[in-house]
């Protein structure tokens, strides 16, 4: 491997440290404290590993979709915040699209020297217009990831989370399987009807006698 793409590569990969320390600023304009809110970093794994074990089970049950491609989507989907910053969702939305072409031009600039830097904006353009089932299925894991940081947090003011979720289901995953599986995936998170795996069995998992 040439020195060139090596340092072409590694310069990324250095830049992509600063989100290991950056707020997600959304959980701070709804009155998180600093500590309560998780960095761009640990959102992006959790997403993109959401993403990809939902993507699977989705085509489980029957749903053409392209789980490799989901992986691909999540995994670039906010890495232009590492030059930009995080942005909260409601001020995205006050400004009608402006942020999404900074966060291009920001990203551009990142993978402005990748070998296959075309095929990269490729993805984060398709997260971006959320026409496909596997941008809206990446939308999903953003979204659940931001209500389960809401609901791990004590004293957590859920309501601006509650009608985010809500919004997020009628204006942003249009395929209509998707949206009501998504509100299904709300309501068992809000209700506690599923939690956090806690190293043990419930009397009425089943799934041990399996193991």
């Amino acid at each position: 491997m040439e020195k060139k793409s090596l340092k072409n590569v590694l310069e990324i990969f250095l830049t992509l440290q600063v989100t290991k320390e950056l707020p997600r600023q959304g959980f701070l304009y709804s009155g998180f404290k600093r500590n309560e809110a998780d960095s761009v970093a640990a959102h992006s794994f959790s997403v993109a590993a959401f993403s990809y074990l939902f993507s699977r089970e989705l085509k489980s049950n029957g749903i053409d979709i392209d789980s490799d491609k989901v992986l691909k989507l999540a995994m670039f989907h906010d890495m232009g915040e590492a030059i930009t910053g995080d942005i909260g969702t409601f001020v995205k939305s006050m400004a009608k699209g402006v942020f999404d072409k900074v966060e291009t031009e920001a990203f551009n600039m990142m993978f402005r020297n990748m070998t296959d830097n075309k095929e990269y904006m490729g993805y984060l353009e398709e997260y971006q217009k959320l026409e496909s089932k596997e941008s809206q299925t990446v939308k999903i894991a953003d979204a659940l990831d931001a209500l389960a940081q809401g609901l791990s947090t004590p004293g957590a003011n859920m309501d601006d989370l509650k009608l985010g979720m809500a919004k997020i289901s009628k204006e942003k995953i249009k395929d209509k399987e998707l949206s009501k599986i998504f509100l299904d995936c709300v309501n068992m998170m809000v209700n506690k009807e599923v939690t956090y795996f806690r190293g043990h069995f419930d009397k009425e998992d089943t799934s041990q006698q399996e193991l």
